[in-house]
């Protein structure tokens, strides 16, 4: 007998009452309904900050990523073990093409789970170390090896002892927190053990850490504008930084916290420990790396002439070609999918390119991160946070973008849609400072102007 299909529910439009936007796609799952708004009179800021719903694909990175891949994998020469079956691994290599470091795994099976791989962990470890001439070892908690117990603390404590060097477990799985923000306190916090254990063999009158900054390109760029004032740059946390650089961080009489959704928990530590000040600042966009600058120089003293300056000759090299993009993108609409502090930091520089901001989805923002937000754009603006790949489509199909910006996870994605897309980390270059906005605006230019556009769409 010939089985009947079950016919598969009716498209719908999204439905607006104000201000939230009911998406079609979670008819069957009411309890999503209110995270995703629009932004209006009487706005107010989606659900946040709350557990991933049974049934829901979401987007949202675990603990381990956020400790592993967001703030330890960015130091060089450490050896990254993941103590978990070999997908974990997988996973958290290959997210971020620009890692440091070598990323192992004890590849646990059914046995190791059953019996428990403490044996198995502390004998890789001993492995790694004879195979690789690295600084340390990084050791990380998953899922698995996390519900049947292992402790691998006891295991790095051994472990350093026979081997010599430094062995730093995290505690950092999945099931710790409800996305990767939990990893990142949980590795600001071990690596914060490290911090005044370490001695600087230069000295200057102005020395900072900028934390928070995890594109090796772009600390480049930031300690170049930075060293033009006179300023030293002690160690960048954790973006081309070394655990040389890391124990030596309280020897810096500033901190500059570039990404605060990640790495305020270490600017708050140095300043109770060793009171060190901090400042919050972003070097995205021309006003952005102005303010900071000021700000910077503020802080430590220098004096109002030097600073504007600097500022001066870098807005004379840069203009000409600021204005050649802002006439060529005036008008258009972004969707912005980062991160919640890169969503925030990207809203001014693309107003600056006389660009709309037609959405914004983070998959991890709080409260404070959605004010902000909400603050920043217009009126008829859509804010929806931890969109999976559905709720995404039918979101970018509402308010038809002329260009998205994420990461490369979602640009396959974006590409069968027909929309343009710019990886916001940059690939080979940087974005950061007066001329990765140089970098940024060709590239986003680069991606809406192409002509293929014109020949997918017509398709």
């Amino acid at each position: 007998m010939q089985r009947r299909l079950r016919r598969p529910l009716r498209k719908q439009k999204a439905v607006l009452i104000m201000p939230y936007m009911f998406l079609d796609c979670n008819r069957r799952m009411p309890e999503k309904g209110r995270h995703c708004v629009v932004k209006g009179k009487d706005s107010v800021i989606p659900a946040c900050s709350t557990d991933t719903h049974p049934g829901d694909f979401t987007e949202r990175g675990c603990p381990l990523l956020g400790c592993r891949v967001v703030i330890c994998g960015q130091i060089k020469n450490v050896i990254h073990l993941v103590h978990s079956p070999v997908g974990c691994a997988y996973y958290s290599w290959d997210y971020r093409v620009d890692s440091e470091g070598y990323c192992l795994t004890t590849d646990m099976q059914e046995k190791d789970i059953v019996f428990g791989g403490e044996t198995k962990l502390f004998d890789a470890v001993i492995m790694a170390v004879k195979e690789f001439d690295a600084d340390a070892v990084f050791v990380y908690e998953t899922c698995s090896t996390g519900i049947i117990g292992d402790d691998i603390q006891a295991v790095a404590k051994m472990a350093s002892e026979v081997t010599g060097k430094p062995v730093i477990a995290f505690t950092c799985a999945g099931f710790r927190g409800i996305s990767q923000n939990a990893g990142h306190k949980i590795a600001n916090t071990k690596l914060f053990e490290l911090v005044g254990t370490g001695e600087l063999d230069e000295c200057s009158d102005y020395t900072v850490n900028v934390i928070g900054d995890f594109n090796a390109k772009d600390t480049k760029s930031i300690e170049r504008m930075l060293n033009r004032l006179g300023i030293h740059v002690v160690c960048s946390f954790t973006a081309d930084a070394t655990l040389d650089r890391i124990r030596a961080m309280h020897r810096a009489k500033l901190n500059l916290v570039h990404c605060s959704r990640s790495s305020i928990f270490m600017a708050e530590m140095m300043q109770e420990k060793f009171g060190t000040p901090y400042i919050e600042v972003n070097f995205f966009g021309i006003e952005n790396c102005c303010e900071s600058l000021r700000r910077t120089c503020e802080a430590l003293g220098i004096c109002g002439d030097e600073v504007e300056e600097v500022i001066e000759k870098y807005l004379s090299e840069i203009t000409p070609e600021i204005e050649y993009y802002r006439e060529r993108l005036e008008g258009k609409k972004v969707f912005i999918c980062h991160g919640a502090q890169r969503a925030i930091y990207w809203i001014r520089p693309f107003k600056e390119l006389g660009m709309k901001i037609a959405g914004i989805a983070t998959f991890f923002g709080r409260k404070d991160d959605y004010e902000k937000i909400m603050e920043s754009v217009d009126d008829g603006t859509v804010v929806i946070d931890n969109p999976d790949a559905e709720e995404l489509e039918e979101v970018l199909l509402e308010v038809r973008p002329d260009i998205f910006i994420s990461d490369d996870k979602v640009k396959p994605f974006v590409h069968k849609l027909g929309i343009p897309f710019v990886n916001g980390r940059g690939q080979g270059k940087t974005y950061a400072g007066f001329e990765g906005f140089v970098n940024f605006a060709g590239d986003v230019n680069a991606a809406i102007n192409s002509k293929v556009w014109k020949l997918v769409r017509s398709a």
